[in-house]
């Protein structure tokens, strides 16, 4: 179980009851206010939303000191019948908001989560979905909860204290007698159905005989042979007429056919005329058509001729463009010639002003350089100096760190003979600590001598009054039996007479008879006297032990009192102590200020060590700077004579980039010209060589169009065409389009078939009609209608009269069925009306099936129950079933307890605090018993208790556990919640609640014995 800011718990708390596997018995101990009912309430509300506790709601349960961003939460693990669940439920609280500082209202959630090995199964978010659930996993609503299983303050006596309805409900949730009520109800209501059954078959009999309107089943067949008779006859005239309708349907089906030749005949007639004339103008048609066919022909041939012509135009256009071309090549090429042999001429000018360039470069570099020397020469001097200036410093830094370190052996020389005490110090400021220490045993061990003599002398004195009593109880016991023995003597001597035989020695003498006594002994006043001496005796040992054991514990205190060093005086003692303390603390500084000394010392020779390294680098950087300043100074004087003392770089750079644009612009020009002679005359050569190919594909193209239009020519000669025009014309409008003239040819021959095939079909049905009379086939049909109306006016009468006969015949069967039915339902209902009114306790004892049952459950609850309350009662007490029949009225649940000590019963409610602890704690457990005994009931493996034990004495507590550690044999789970310390020693296994100095509390588990 996992809580966090629930109750007392401010942080999250984690516990794990798989540690109590091995021990099924643990307690819950804190003290008052610690927070042990709070587990509880985390129990009760993971499952059911509510605390365990009345009177504290759910938004009572956040803790009040949880941080605003802290969750409240109880997420529960659990097993019922196998299967492990876990439920998560928070109650509803303020907490910060994720975005900005306010408080929201965190609203009541809860998920419930059915656990496998392989992870989540399954989820349940709804609380009436949750709620239902648990119900049905655990088999208990909440309240029946916390009386069974979770037995909370103020909870736990309420089962034994509820009044019949009340411990009838628990009851009933618990073993699910609602099963019996529930067969009450169902034989109650199959005796009332089996009673509406027969009253419906009445019914429904005298509604089959009204149908046919008779009043009894001996009507009802006379009918019914009568029916039988009329579906006879009209089967024999249906036979007739049926003939009659065959004979006028052969008729009517032969003069139709007839009918149909001669209609086939004039629709051949008419399809002839329209045939001849759409063939009337095919002549005409056909012979356009043909010349057409001949034109097409020739298409390929004339769009040869065509397209030769228009290549040959195009390439006469083509070499007209190129020729122009040519001109215009030949004339640029001539001026770029032109301009490059001008360039030629200039060229040795360009190259002396390259050359002059070059020696600018030079003078640029050397003047620039200068520059760069200075600022090196000034920074090397710069350097010097800073170097030097380091160099003395660190010269007077060396001198103030020997001074220091000079002081400081001085001091540590003076700190020496001081430290060297604190040795002898230590030693006797530990000796006289001990001897201190020892001082303190010494009293502290006369003090357990005081005590321990005061105890002996104690436990001496009750030991010789506990002998005192028992050698008086002893004398007593002595004496009643002396009294007893005389007492039977004298009985004996009663019935003695001389000359008869004594039963005792046989003598037949008796000289003096024992008399009769007057204090009266019985054989139970001597028994109890030795009960009395034997406890009194047994008094006097455990005194005698407990003497004993005083007087050990004396001779041990007396023992290592006398260990222990003499007395010495204290006052003394402490002001040496005093002394030593001052003395020691004294060394203890002076050696304290040694060591820092030392630390100081070694930290400035540390200094001096790097001192001495700064100032040989010091050294050394001083020499390299002076020489890197002369090296500059050299280099400046080098380059200070290779230019003029008024030589200025940007002036120089200035006019280096102005002739070096202008030099760089007449280059260029002249790769330019170059360039543009070298292309125009490579321009004039590319045109040359294309007008050439242009003017021997042109003359190609002529001659090839000037034979194709000689071809085509000769084609429309064979083709019998006189002009181009005629042969245009044969192809003018749609004829031109091959699919047109296709659908002109597929038209004609299609006329020429249908004309074929009309006359065909003429000739055919002029054949069949020959000599042949047209048939009246309206008087036919109006024979055969009269024929087929009597058929049916007749076959109707037949079928109504078999329906009704059919239906005579069913209604005979169902009568006969329904006798049977109303037979065997008389003696179903007899049967089930004396079960229903049995189990309702309308007769036999007058109880109710549910609650005989109830009454059974609740004797063996009490069975069970009782046989710890015997127990723990030491044979006082025993629950006893109440009055449960009153009259004719069904009795309750009711019980009371028997006082085997007064021999009367008494209610429940008379018992006293501890009293009713004990038979609750019995009645819970008995129940616990029942419950898992019954099959298909509730298996109860955990059981929570809420105090209640401090209300028992020392012997009763004793025997209360006694018969809770019976329950470990069941391996039944048992939870105490108790503030009672000798529960500690009690009970291995405990849940330790403290609580926290923030105010909290916190629990953890705890296994074995706890200590005094």
């Amino acid at each position: 179980m996992k809580l966090c800011a629930f109750g007392p718990y401010r942080r999250e708390l984690v516990l794990d009851f798989r540690i109590l596997s091995s021990q099924p018995f643990f307690l819950i101990h804190g003290v008052t206010g610690a927070g042990k009912t709070s587990i509880f309430d985390a129990i009760c509300y993971a499952l059911y939303g509510e605390a365990a506790t009345e009177g504290r709601t759910s938004r009572m349960l956040r803790n009040r000191e949880a941080r605003p961003e802290q969750d409240t939460y109880v997420e529960l693990t659990f097993v019922v019948r196998g299967m492990r669940w876990r439920i998560r439920r928070n109650p509803e609280y303020e907490r910060k908001a994720k975005r900005g500082e306010r408080l929201v209202r965190q609203a009541a959630g809860v998920l419930l989560t059915r656990l496998k090995d392989d992870g989540e199964e399954q989820n349940w978010k709804k609380e009436g979905e949750v709620r239902a659930k648990i119900v049905s996993l655990l088999g208990f609503e909440c309240k029946e909860f916390r009386q069974v299983v979770l037995l909370p303050q103020g909870e736990f006596r309420r089962f034994l204290m509820a009044d019949t309805s009340a411990r009838k409900e628990i009851m009933r949730v618990l073993f699910n007698t609602d099963i019996y009520q529930k067969l009450e109800e169902k034989l109650k209501a199959r005796a009332s159905g089996v009673n509406r059954d027969y009253e419906a078959i009445l019914q429904q009999r005298e509604l089959y005989l009204q149908e046919f309107g008779v009043s009894d089943e001996a009507a009802f067949a006379e009918r019914q042979q009568a029916q039988a008779k009329e579906v006879a006859e009209l089967a024999g005239l249906l036979s007739l007429k049926a003939a009659e309708k065959e004979k006028t349907a052969k008729e009517l089906e032969h003069g139709r056919q007839l009918e149909a030749l001669f209609l086939e005949d004039a629709r051949a007639g008419q399809e002839l005329v329209r045939a001849e004339q759409a063939a009337a103008g095919d002549h005409e048609q056909l012979a356009r058509l043909t010349l057409a066919e001949r034109a097409a022909a020739l298409q390929d041939v004339c769009r040869q001729a065509q397209q030769a012509a228009q290549k040959a135009r195009q390439r006469q256009q083509l070499l007209e463009k190129l020729t122009a071309q040519g001109r215009q090549a030949r004339q640029e090429m001539e001026a770029a010639e032109k301009g490059r042999k001008q360039s030629e001429a200039e060229q040795p000018q360009r190259e002396a002003r390259r050359e002059a360039l070059v020696m600018k470069r030079r003078e640029l570099q050397v003047a620039e350089g200068l520059r760069a020397d200075r600022q090196q020469l000034k920074a090397a001097h710069a350097a010097f100096a800073k170097a030097e200036h380091e160099r003395r410093e660190l010269q007077r830094q060396g001198e103030a760190l020997q001074k220091q370190l000079d002081a400081l052996q001085a001091q540590l020389k003076e700190t020496a003979t001081a430290a060297a005490d604190g040795e002898a110090a230590g030693l006797l400021v530990q000796n006289l600590q001990q001897a201190q220490r020892e001082q303190e045993l010494r009293a502290l061990a006369e003090h357990h001598l005081s005590e321990a003599a005061d105890k002996h002398a104690k436990k001496r004195a009750a030991s010789q009054e506990a002998q005192e009593r028992s050698a008086k109880a002893a004398e007593k016991l002595r004496h009643l039996r002396e009294l007893l023995h005389e007492a039977r003597a004298a009985l004996l001597a009663e019935n003695l007479a001389d000359g008869e035989p004594c039963p005792v020695c046989g003598s037949l003498h008796h000289p003096q008879l024992a008399r009769q006594i007057e204090e009266v002994v019985t054989d139970d006043m001597l028994q109890q006297q030795e009960e009395a001496w034997q406890g009194l005796e047994a008094c006097r040992e455990a005194r005698q032990r407990e003497e004993q054991q005083a007087a050990s514990q004396l001779a041990a205190c007396q023992a290592k009192l006398d260990a222990l060093p003499a007395a010495r005086d204290k006052q003394q003692l402490m002001h040496d102590l005093a002394a030593a303390t001052v003395r020691l603390q004294a060394a203890e500084k002076a050696s304290q200020r040694q060591l820092e000394l030392n630390e100081a010392l070694a930290q400035g020779r540390k200094q001096q060590s790097e001192w001495q390294q700064k100032q040989a680098d010091s050294e050394k950087a001083c020499q390299e700077a002076a020489a890197a300043e002369a090296a500059a100074r050299a280099r400046v004087t080098d380059k200070e004579a290779q230019v003029p003392a008024d030589a200025d770089p940007a002036v120089l750079r200035q006019q280096l980039v102005q002739e070096e644009e202008a030099v760089g612009q007449a280059e260029a020009l002249a790769k330019k010209i170059q360039m543009r002679a070298q292309q125009t005359a490579l321009a004039h050569e590319g045109l040359r060589a294309d007008w050439k190919n242009a003017h021997q594909e042109y003359q190609q193209a002529a001659a090839e169009a000037e034979a194709a239009a000689h071809a085509f020519m000769s084609r429309l000669q064979e083709a019998s065409f006189a002009s181009v025009e005629e042969y245009e014309a044969a192809l003018a409008g749609p004829w031109q389009d091959a699919a047109y003239r296709q659908t002109v040819k597929a038209g004609l021959e299609q006329h020429d078939k249908d004309l074929h095939a009309a006359r065909d079909a003429r000739q055919r049905s002029q054949s069949a009609i020959a000599g042949q009379e047209r048939p009246q086939v309206t008087v036919l049909e109006q024979a055969y209608r009269q024929a087929e109306q009597a058929w049916q006016d007749i076959f109707a009468r037949h079928g109504k009269a078999e329906l009704v006969g059919k239906s005579f015949a069913k209604r005979a069967q169902e009568l006969a069925n329904l006798v049977e039915k109303s037979t065997a339902l008389m003696d179903s209902y007899r049967c089930i009306t004396s079960l229903s009114e049995l189990a309702s306790g309308k007769t036999g004892s007058r109880v109710s099936f549910q609650t005989y049952v109830l009454h059974s459950l609740l004797d063996d609850v009490m069975a069970m129950a009782n046989e710890r309350l015997l127990i723990m009662s030491r044979g006082q007490y025993e629950l006893h079933a109440g009055e449960r029949l009153s009259g004719n009225k069904q009795g309750g649940l009711d019980m009371e307890v028997f006082d085997h000590y007064s021999g009367y019963a008494r209610p429940v409610a008379t018992l006293s605090g501890g009293e009713s602890f004990l038979a609750s704690l019995a009645l819970a457990l008995g129940l616990a018993d029942v419950v898992q005994a019954y099959a298909g009931g509730t298996r109860l493996d955990t059981m929570f208790i809420d105090e209640g034990f401090g209300t028992l004495d020392e012997d009763t507590l004793d025997v209360a556990l006694k018969a809770l550690f019976e329950l470990q044999k069941s391996g039944r789970l048992i939870g105490i919640i108790s503030h009672v310390e000798e529960l500690r020693s009690r009970i291995p296994a405990r849940l330790e609640v403290t609580k926290t100095r923030s105010g909290g509390s916190t629990a953890r588990f705890v296994l074995g014995a706890a200590e005094e």
